[in-house]
């Protein structure tokens, strides 16, 4: 090999026709190598910027910019609904966990879209509300993921509302449940004068919602 590279200098300091040769043939590599360089570039360049996490964030947080960035994905790695204004997310509550690097979409944030999302397939014009519920037994915490359907229970016991879907659980023991409108306004009173927890349905069957 160094007896190759050697022969091939002594070409370049040469003057003639395998010197002419060599010469081109470094010109044409150097073409070819620029212009794969210049597609890659211009690749990158006209992906589109998507909002992305840019740590592990914990359900309940309210987003700051800390928590977002901008980076370049390809259009077909973007799902319906991402994010590419920092702005939209920064002071919205985050509905479940968070990864670095994941895709910041509307349905991952506490809001109309994860709501729709939640009621896909409930009776049209049905309405629905998002209730606060404080936890007697903070020690179902851990049991609760978001999607899960679950029952609001009372003192008694009774039961106050059935089938909501548990939104986010915050660190202080609060869970975010999404209820029917007249049972949500059943469990804002109740949680006014009465100790609540929440139940797990049997019909319970946590989702992703990334």
């Amino acid at each position: 090999m160094p007896m190759d590279l050697s022969a091939q200098i002594d070409r370049l300091r040469t003057p003639g026709y395998r010197r002419s040769v060599l010469l081109r043939r470094l010109a044409a590599a150097a073409l070819v190598l620029a212009a794969a360089l210049h597609v890659l570039l211009s690749a990158a360049r006209s992906d589109p910027l998507t909002l992305t996490f840019a740590r592990d964030v914990a359900p309940g947080t309210t987003l700051t910019a800390d928590d977002v960035v901008l980076a370049r994905l390809p259009a077909q790695a973007v799902p319906r609904g991402a994010l590419s204004d920092p702005a939209l997310a920064e002071g919205q509550v985050l509905a479940a966990a968070a990864a670095e690097g994941e895709v910041v979409t509307s349905v991952r944030l506490v809001g109309p879209d994860l709501a729709a999302a939640l009621t896909a397939g409930a009776a049209e014009g049905e309405e629905f509300s998002m209730v606060p519920v404080p936890l007697a037994e903070p020690g179902i915490i851990p049991m609760l993921h978001h999607g899960a359907v679950v029952d609001v229970v009372g003192q008694g016991p009774r039961t106050v509302a059935s089938g909501g879907r548990v939104v986010t659980v915050a660190d202080e023991g609060t869970a975010l449940v999404l209820l029917r409108q007249p049972e949500a306004l059943a469990v804002a009173a109740a949680a006014l004068s009465e100790p609540l927890t929440l139940v797990l349905s049997k019909r319970s069957t946590p989702f992703s919602i990334r």
